[in-house]
């Protein structure tokens, strides 16, 4: 009996040993299966993910993406400009659209495209005055269209239509700046130097950045091919218009790698001062000697705190109208144009990466009088002027997604009858 007993337990034991490696061989081969299932589902996403990948960015270091960027504004008028005086309104409208592709043909060699269409919806007696176009356009134009060679941080080159490398707030887009609309240093220097409203012309640049320890320094030297028949009249200019910057800083440097654009703002992360001079100068056309800009400006980030300011002397040497056929040399008159701005934010940091910003700004036009309307320069197109902003931004992602508000008031002296300007603006704007 006793050896029975002990016999069943025995072979029970033998049984719970058998039943506990089985069970251990299934979950092996189980964990062993699901693991593997796993790596082949990882092969299948990363497969599928592959085949969804644009082919070009795989191509001999070649890349493409296109690009798209949006300002929708709502401006309400409580004092306008021009015929319709003291109405208030409200408009609707698109200020400023791009739609673009850019990329890479190689590491080394970038290019920029990019269309235009801005003012859509726009009501001409809007307040909210801008450029290229003064009331509602029906226009996709091109903006601009370059290609950037980088051989050296020292040695880059640029070819196309772009903007000459002059004036910090002609260079920046406005999409990059904290007031609603782009300051007075961008308008008028855009049409004496230039005579087009989107500040780009046909040309070369050579241009680099050098980076040290504590500072670094950014240069800039282009050639444009001027065809703007405000600036050469009916002919061809005699020379190209020779465009210059150099830039110092101290500090953090406003850029890793030498670019074309510019920005105001850093959102509290940089603390560096950069100043910048400017200038250009072009040769005799139908229209004048001598045309030439010359400018200073300052960036100042420090903290939360952006500083911006800049000074443009726009100077020319016009040929007068013919009055006397017996006169053998024809007679010009040389005027000076001045234009000023400054800015100043503050970035409070949210949650989440997002930025409040708080902004002013002050720019004035202050225009020499030639011709018989006082503030006006009848030979330049001039006029004086004056324009005061303040406002917040709320920055959910920078500059890339954007709200804001802003209280604009002013005075054009091109303007009648009423000189006086002011609105609210409003806008939404995104950078893709």
């Amino acid at each position: 009996m006793i050896s029975a007993i002990t016999k069943n337990i025995y072979n029970a034991a033998h049984f719970s040993k058998a039943v506990v490696l089985l069970g251990a061989l299934c979950t092996y081969n189980t964990d062993a299966l699901f693991a593997q299932e796993q790596e082949v589902g990882k092969d299948s996403a990363s497969i599928w993910k592959k085949m969804q990948e644009p082919k070009a960015l795989k191509a001999d270091g070649k890349k493409i993406e296109i690009t798209q960027s949006l300002q929708l504004w709502n401006v309400y008028t409580f004092e306008s400009l021009g015929e319709q005086e003291q109405e208030s309104r409200n408009d609707l409208y698109i200020r400023r659209g791009r739609l673009g592709v850019k990329g890479k043909l190689q590491e080394n060699i970038a290019f920029n495209v990019a269309f235009a269409y801005d003012g859509i919806g726009r009501d001409k007696e809007t307040a909210g005055n801008g450029s290229p176009n003064p009331d509602d356009n029906h226009d996709f134009f091109l903006w601009e269209a370059f290609v950037a060679w980088t051989h050296k941080p020292m040695l880059n080159l640029a070819a196309g239509y772009f903007r000459p490398q002059v004036g910090r707030e002609h260079m920046t887009a406005a999409f990059k700046t904290p007031s609603f609309e782009k300051s007075l240093s961008n308008f008028q220097p855009r049409a004496h130097t230039i005579a087009r409203g989107t500040g780009r012309e046909l040309g070369l640049n050579l241009g680099g950045l050098h980076k040290a320890s504590g500072w670094s320094f950014n240069y800039n030297i282009g050639l444009f091919d001027m065809s703007g028949e405000k600036l050469t009249g009916d002919g061809a200019a005699s020379l190209p218009m020779l465009a210059s910057r150099v830039a110092f800083t101290l500090g953090d440097p406003e850029m890793e790698k030498w670019g074309l654009g510019y920005t105001h703002s850093y959102y509290g992360k940089r603390k560096g001062i950069t100043l910048g001079l400017n200038s250009t100068y072009q040769g005799e056309t139908q229209v004048f000697k001598r045309n030439s800009f010359y400018g200073a400006d300052l960036l100042a980030n420090w903290g939360g705190w952006d500083f911006t300011v800049e000074y443009d002397w726009l100077y020319r040497n016009s040929f007068l109208p013919v009055e006397n056929s017996d006169l053998d040399e024809q007679q010009t008159a040389s005027t000076t144009d001045k234009v000023y701005t400054y800015k100043l934010g503050y970035n409070f940091e949210l949650k989440n990466g997002k930025v409040l910003q708080a902004a002013a700004m002050y720019s004035g036009q202050q225009a020499s009088e030639f011709g018989d309307t006082w503030g006006q320069n009848s030979l330049t197109g001039a006029t004086d002027q004056k324009v005061y902003d303040v406002g917040l931004n709320y920055l959910l992602n920078k500059d890339k997604l954007k709200l804001s508000m802003h209280y604009v008031w002013g005075d054009r002296m091109d303007k009648t009858p009423e000189h006086r300007y002011a609105y609210l603006g409003t806008g939404f704007q995104y950078l893709f």
